[in-house]
């Protein structure tokens, strides 16, 4: 994918997850039992940036599928909660990796750029990856604290039907 594209891209899932606070923000309004997130539009958002690993784009996958999973209505509070915390700064981070990546791939094509320089800037770009993997291993606690056994066996099938790979 070109620089600009990924830039474009990142610019987009970030104007659009704006966008999307609204159905967040909207939640207490929501008549009971409703779900006001749009989470065909979120996981169509997080896809762009599913390349950095994918445990906070299983939400989408988790809420389309409650009902095969079993939730229930304290979990999907859990779950919500969860996102309503982390989404935006995870999403934050995430495009600020890939601003990075594209300032990267111009200073690095610019042959008076040093080694040093190109080391230091990766060094920041992989300080950023870390602070999304902790997004991650958050988002991943969230889950395994939350499901049941039964929960994971339903799961694990949404998952292969879904195409994902496991253990």
């Amino acid at each position: 994918m070109s620089p600009s594209k990924m830039l474009t891209n990142g610019i987009l899932v970030f104007v659009l997850s704006l966008a999307g606070l609204h159905a967040w923000a909207a939640e207490g309004a929501a008549p009971e039992g409703a779900d006001p997130i749009d989470w065909a539009l979120a996981q169509k958002q997080m896809a762009s940036l599913s390349q950095m690993g994918f445990h906070p784009f299983l939400m989408p996958l988790i809420m389309e599928n409650r009902d095969a999973i079993e939730l229930t209505d304290r979990q999907l509070k859990i779950f919500r909660a969860w996102s309503n915390k982390n989404r935006v700064p995870l999403i934050a981070a995430m495009n600020k990796i890939i601003q990075a990546r594209v300032a990267f791939q111009r200073i690095s094509l610019n042959p008076k750029t040093t080694e040093e320089v190109l080391f230091a800037k990766q060094e920041e770009i992989f300080d950023m990856y870390r602070k999304v993997l902790k997004y991650q291993l958050s988002c991943r606690r969230n889950i395994l604290d939350t499901f049941t056994d039964e929960q994971w066996d339903n799961f694990r099938f949404v998952l292969i039907e879904n195409g994902y790979a496991l253990d």
